[in-house]
C-alpha cells in the first residue's frame, strides 16, 4: 500500500539533511532549473509583475527565478526549510517565503506566473482538486502556470507526474502552449483561457 508523504515527513527530512533532493549540486536539478526558467520567461521582455511559486523547499530554484518578477511569494509547509529559503534570499526583498499548506496557503490575489515543479503530485486527491479551483481563482488573465514533474512514480506520492500533467491538460480554463518532456521529467507551460474563475 502507499505510504504517502505527510508534511510531518518532509520536515523530517529537512531536519536530518537540509538539501535532502540534493537541489544546490544535482546535474538533473541544475538542467531542470535551467528548462524551468526558460519555460518561465520565454518571449517575455518584462519582469511578471507578480509569481507564485508553488512548493519552493530551500530557495534554490526560486533564486533563479526572482531576477524575472517584481514581486515573488513561495509556499512551502516545511518551517525548516522555509527557514533556510528566508537567509537565502534575505536580500531580495520582493521575494516573500511563506510557510504553509497547499492550497489553504495559496494567497487569494492575481498572479501572472505560477511555478509548480515537483509539488502537484505529492497532494491527496481532494486536495489537488481545491488547489487547481484556487489557481483558478489566481492565475490572471493571459497568466502562465509552469508544471515540471519528475517521471518515475513512487510509493509516497499519490500521482505520477503523467497523471497530474494530464489533469493539468484537462483543466477547461488552461491552454497548453509549449511542452518539454525529456526521459527525467515533464514540463508543460500553460495559460489561462478567459478571466480568472469566481
Amino acid at each position: 500500500m502507499a505510504q504517502h508523504m505527510s508534511n510531518a515527513d518532509f520536515e523530517a527530512l529537512y531536519q536530518a539533511d537540509p538539501d535532502p533532493w540534493s537541489y544546490l549540486t544535482s546535474d538533473y536539478e541544475r538542467d531542470k532549473y535551467q528548462a524551468t526558467l526558460a519555460a518561465c520567461t520565454r518571449g517575455r521582455a518584462a519582469p511578471f509583475t507578480t509569481a507564485l511559486e508553488l512548493g519552493a523547499s530551500i530557495g534554490a530554484f526560486t533564486a533563479r527565478l526572482a531576477p524575472a518578477c517584481r514581486s515573488l511569494i513561495t509556499v512551502d509547509a516545511s518551517p525548516t526549510a522555509v527557514a533556510d529559503a528566508r537567509r537565502r534570499l534575505l536580500g531580495l526583498p520582493h521575494v516573500t517565503s511563506l510557510l504553509g499548506v497547499i492550497p489553504d496557503a495559496i494567497p487569494l490575489q492575481s498572479f501572472e506566473l505560477v511555478v509548480a515543479s515537483e509539488i502537484l503530485y505529492y497532494l491527496a486527491p481532494v486536495d489537488l482538486s481545491d488547489t487547481l479551483d484556487r489557481l483558478g481563482r489566481c492565475l490572471g488573465p493571459q497568466g502562465r502556470l509552469v508544471a515540471v514533474h519528475w517521471r518515475p512514480a513512487g510509493p509516497e506520492r499519490p500521482f505520477t507526474a503523467a497523471e497530474v500533467h494530464a489533469r493539468l491538460h484537462d483543466t477547461p480554463w488552461l491552454a497548453p502552449v509549449a511542452m518539454q518532456h525529456t526521459d527525467d521529467y515533464l514540463l508543460d507551460v500553460f495559460e489561462r483561457r478567459g478571466e480568472p474563475c469566481r
